[in-house]
């Protein structure tokens, strides 16, 4: 995924900060690989006042008004840190010196790319841009679903792997529509512990759960239908 838009939390002087003390949005932005884009003025307040930037180069577009100054209730918050998903491009990049708590979970849930920085200037926008686009890279090739395995029947999925790439997919959203919709014969999951709601599925379900332990300490646990096991656990002479 290629970076072009990266938004900076800063405070009144200009300076980057965290989202509580934000009091605007400086949207920077450079044209797609492949177009040119229009050059303009350089981004005023930060040096080049003479001639233009070359194309395809970051550009500080405009700058957005936007504090939770004001918010006192949780459901204030998520209104106006959800406003921010009008204002910016899908995947944009969102960048300040603390991201946390209900702010960073409803950027994140929008699909923002947050990212916390000590200190900012114009230099690190490629090396920031390029990180993020590496990032994404990594995320995309972890599943956030169960994947077959080799068996017939047989899927996989990593907990672990998956909350570290997507952390926005809790084991609910990476289980629940799977265990809903597709027929399996086991289940294998790694995690680093048992989702209790996972527990309670199992039983009202009358599935079945094995535990171990990987080598590196990790939760396994495979889940099949009580059948199933039967099934396995059955002499070929006593199946009916």
């Amino acid at each position: 995924m290629e970076c072009t838009c990266i938004a900076l939390l800063e405070d009144e002087q200009e300076c980057l900060t965290t989202t509580k003390k934000c009091t605007r949005l400086a949207v920077w932005q450079r044209p797609p690989a492949g177009h040119g884009g229009e050059t303009g003025p350089p981004p005023p307040g930060h040096g080049g006042e003479i001639g233009l930037p070359p194309a395809g180069a970051w550009r500080r577009l405009k700058i957005i008004p936007f504090t939770l100054s004001g918010c006192y209730e949780l459901v204030d918050m998520r209104n106006r840190l959800r406003t921010i998903e009008q204002l910016l491009p899908q995947g944009a990049v969102i960048a300040g010196t603390s991201i946390a708590g209900l702010a960073y979970s409803e950027l994140n849930q929008m699909g923002f790319c947050l990212c916390e920085l000590e200190r900012f200037s114009p230099e690190i926008l490629d090396a920031l841009a390029a990180e993020v686009a590496a990032s994404a890279e990594s995320s995309a090739q972890v599943p956030a679903e169960p994947v077959a395995g080799d068996s017939p029947g047989a899927y996989t999925i990593n907990l672990v792997e998956v909350q570290a790439a997507h952390p926005e997919v809790s084991s609910k959203k990476a289980l629940r529509p799977f265990l809903a919709s597709t027929p399996f014969v086991e289940l294998e999951i790694i995690c680093s512990h048992m989702p209790p709601w996972l527990e309670g599925h199992i039983k009202d379900h009358n599935l079945t759960c094995s535990r171990s332990r990987t080598q590196d300490g990790r939760l396994r646990l495979r889940i099949s239908h009580a059948l199933c096991d039967d099934a396995r656990n059955t002499p070929m002479g006593d199946r009916t």
